[in-house]
């Protein structure tokens, strides 16, 4: 998977160029930027941007919570923007819309960073807490989910 990023405002946009998001392998790259950006800019904003991804699977969204909630912890905003019908459908079944926001656009996610950075950044939560789902989710073994999309 190839990674590009662009700084806009108070967030990176990182534009996934490699269309899937399904194994731990693939998201190496993108958890040593964003890894990165967090390090260097406490509080940073990170706007996925997954218009060429088309097929994402439970590791994959398993990674996108992680690194959600790295970034919050930071005080920053994680959001996703440019999501296709199909991932955006699997994330709402799982209900996984309240911790991942989707946003229309770009510029929606990157207004909503800079009203997170004048409240003082997003909520945080203690270290290694996850967020509440309202449901629990099988960790053990791996999270069991039909096709990939």
């Amino acid at each position: 998977m190839e990674v590009r990023a662009e700084r806009a405002g108070p967030a990176v946009v990182v534009h996934l160029e490699g269309g899937r998001l399904v194994v731990e392998e693939d998201t190496q790259e993108l958890r040593d930027l964003v890894q990165a950006v967090t390090l260097v800019d406490e509080g940073c904003s990170v706007v996925l941007d997954l218009e060429k991804v088309w097929q994402l699977d439970c590791s994959g969204i398993g990674q996108l919570v992680e690194l959600g909630n790295q970034v919050r912890e930071l005080g920053g905003v994680f959001s996703l923007v440019n999501v296709g019908p199909r991932p955006r459908h699997l994330l709402a079944l799982l209900g996984l819309l309240k911790v991942l926001p989707v946003f229309a656009s770009r510029e929606e996610a990157i207004t909503a960073s800079w009203s997170a950075r004048a409240r003082g950044g997003a909520p945080l939560r203690p270290r290694g807490e996850a967020p509440t789902l309202g449901v629990r989710l099988p960790m053990e073994g791996g999270l069991h989910l039909a096709p990939a999309f």
